[in-house]
């Protein structure tokens, strides 16, 4: 390891340890003050908005990812539904999801960029080992500045580069790799350059190993956000929590595939298409009694799909009824029946 190497490495774990006292004064409690509505982009009184770690944004709480997307023209009913239900915040991860939201963006009259928190990854890039001899500062800025056009936009508010993820190459548990000191090293480097330069505001990071947001949370504190699956069945693990560690930093928290990929509603992911199950409400709820979480990103084809999910925040105050009981027990059921081989890693996040 060279000096240089060595030296920023000890910098970055100083001011980790300063970042992190510093972090507990803004934990926002059930005694802080109200944030001003007016202060929240796309306020809806309905929808509950939570902070975004120490981005300063309140984002909603259930917001939209870009799985899902097949045109411009059905995206541009789901944004706009979207901004009606009052959600901000949009995450996209491979390129052409991004392309597609961005014509979409620029299509609608009502849900355009202004309206949106946007984050987004440098698909197809993995900062993982196996991926890291072709990963280059030149080639992360040469990605930021590809989302950029896609957005038809002069600045992005997080780029949120993707560790492992289920794919080829990395199709099992043991090749779901780390993310390397080196990697980080130069992500941190791309965004701070890509910040000083306007681009980008904030820097995030998803996986699908728990290994990957310990290390960040730990070591570097110029990362703002964390996204990894966060199942309607996972539950804190007890004297290691990835979530109380992330409240430490106060980093945000955002869950990806509640639904297990569908599974949970007893179908195989390509099969969710337009479906709407009454039952998603019912898990939304339950996730978001999780206050640590920033928000949840369910999938979604159509604007009922999006509807149902959202209904699930504007009822999370209300007791479970028997009926929601029932619910959600015939959907740890199907989970367990009927969660294919190649979605057999969700398993790694039933406690986080």
């Amino acid at each position: 390891m060279s000096d240089t190497a060595s030296n920023r490495r000890d910098f970055l774990k100083t001011t980790s340890a300063v970042a992190a006292h510093a972090a507990l004064g803004p934990l926002v409690t059930a005694h802080a003050a109200p944030v001003d509505p007016a202060k929240i982009l796309n306020h809806n009184p309905k929808m509950t908005y939570r902070p975004l770690g120490k981005t300063g944004f309140m984002i909603s709480e259930v917001s939209l990812g870009g799985h899902g997307g097949r045109s411009v023209e059905d995206r541009v009913p789901v944004l706009e539904k979207a901004v009606e239900l009052g959600l901000n915040y949009v995450d996209n991860n491979i390129d052409g999801e991004c392309d597609l939201y961005g014509a979409a963006m620029a299509q609608t009259k009502t849900a355009g960029r202004d309206k949106w928190f946007i984050g987004f990854a440098s698909w197809p890039e993995k900062i993982t080992p196996d991926y890291e001899d072709q990963l280059t500062p030149e080639g992360m800025m040469k990605n930021i500045d590809a989302r950029l056009k896609s957005y038809r936009t002069d600045m992005l508010d997080m780029w949120r580069p993707v560790g492992a993820t289920w794919g080829p190459g990395q199709n099992s548990i043991g090749t779901l790799m780390d993310v390397s000191e080196k990697t980080l090293d130069q992500v941190v480097a791309v965004f701070e350059k890509a910040k000083q330069q306007g681009k980008v505001r904030f820097l995030g990071v998803s996986a699908h190993n728990p290994k990957v947001f310990r290390k960040v949370l730990q070591n570097y504190p110029q990362f703002d956000v964390i996204i990894f699956p966060y199942l309607f069945l996972t539950k804190e693990l007890g004297g290691d929590s990835l979530l109380k560690l992330a409240q430490e930093k106060n980093v945000g928290v955002i869950g990806l595939k509640p639904f297990g990929a569908g599974t949970t509603f007893g179908i195989k992911p390509r099969e969710i298409k337009d479906r709407i199950d009454s039952r998603a409400r019912v898990l939304v709820k339950e996730m978001l009694q999780e206050p640590r979480l920033s928000a949840i990103i369910p999938g979604v084809n159509i604007p009922e799909q999006l509807v149902e999910n959202v209904q699930g925040s504007y009822e999370k105050g209300a007791p479970a009824t028997p009926a929601d009981k029932a619910a959600y027990e015939q959907c740890l059921r199907n989970f367990y029946a009927h969660l294919t081989p190649d979605y057999q890693w969700l398993h790694q996040w039933h406690y986080v």
